[in-house]
């Protein structure tokens, strides 16, 4: 009796012991060097990871994912063409190689803006959806008080450092999660090439998106880079993969370790994410 009382408080503490160290396993936090991050369960919002997740700083391009929010919510047509302004072609920094005088559609100015991260194709967008720069950035801080980011503040369309322009890895979190339910917006950022013709078949650009983890791995569907002097190298990505939908965001990390930190959280999150919900 004696011995089947040790065998069964053996087993039970084999058990617990076993759960403890499956816990400790679980609780590891993903090896990141970005001293802003986060990831979150895409399907309900719920946060898996972060750090200093509400620290304000500069954003950077990740800007670019409202600046798209907003040109799909106006319901302008994609297929609208677009005449690149003077202004639109001269802004610096990352460009789509727009020229003055361009003739080119909403559909296309959202892959030169999403992909190789246009400064010139955000502005030609916030011009043909807002009549002007200012009227869309007001526009912009609109919908962002609207989905309650309340630690972002835009000054651009195009995320250049500009004192007073800042968000939060919380705030773009939340911000991708809805902006990755437009099937367009979507579709554009897991592209990895584009190519703009004219109807004659003459090539105007070629565009190569600036996201490097949509080489790694099939289930990897996007999102957004960014880098400026003042926000460092900046990640925001998406992937589903069995069932389970993650966003990550990594904000201020180096260049050499913005996509292994993206990489990292994206695993993390994966791991403890749960599957897509039975009623969607």
């Amino acid at each position: 009796m004696i011995g089947t009382v040790r065998l069964v408080i053996s087993l039970v503490l084999a058990f617990c012991l076993a759960g403890v160290g499956t816990t400790s396993a679980r609780s590891i936090s993903p090896q990141v060097s970005a001293p802003e991050a986060i990831v979150i369960d895409g399907w309900n919002g719920n946060v898996l990871f972060a750090r200093s997740a509400d620290s304000e700083r500069f954003p950077a391009s990740t800007v670019k994912i409202m600046t798209a929010l907003l040109v799909l919510q106006s319901g302008i047509p994609m297929q609208r063409m677009v005449t690149v302004s003077a202004y639109a072609a001269a802004i610096g920094g990352s460009t789509a190689g727009l020229w003055a005088g361009e003739r080119i559609s909403v559909w296309n100015l959202m892959h030169g803006m999403l992909m190789p991260s246009g400064n010139d194709a955000a502005i030609a967008l916030s011009e043909a959806v807002g009549g002007t720069e200012q009227h869309f950035v007001d526009l912009m801080n609109a919908e962002a008080t609207r989905l309650h980011l309340f630690h972002t503040h835009y000054l651009s369309p195009n995320g250049f450092d500009t004192v007073g322009q800042v968000t939060t890895a919380r705030d773009l979190s939340s911000l991708t999660r809805v902006a990755m339910q437009h099937h367009r917006f979507a579709n554009i950022v897991r592209t990895r090439s584009w190519t703009v013709r004219t109807a004659g078949g003459t090539v105007l650009h070629r565009w190569t998106n600036l996201n490097r983890l949509l080489w790694s791995s099939n289930s990897i569907d996007g999102v957004k880079t960014g880098t400026t002097p003042g926000a460092g190298a900046c990640l925001v990505s998406s992937e589903r993969r069995h069932g389970k939908w993650v966003i990550e965001v990594n904000l201020g990390s180096l260049e050499t370790t913005r996509f292994s930190d993206g990489m990292s959280l994206l695993t993390y999150g994966l791991a403890h994410a749960m599957p897509v919900p039975a009623a969607r």
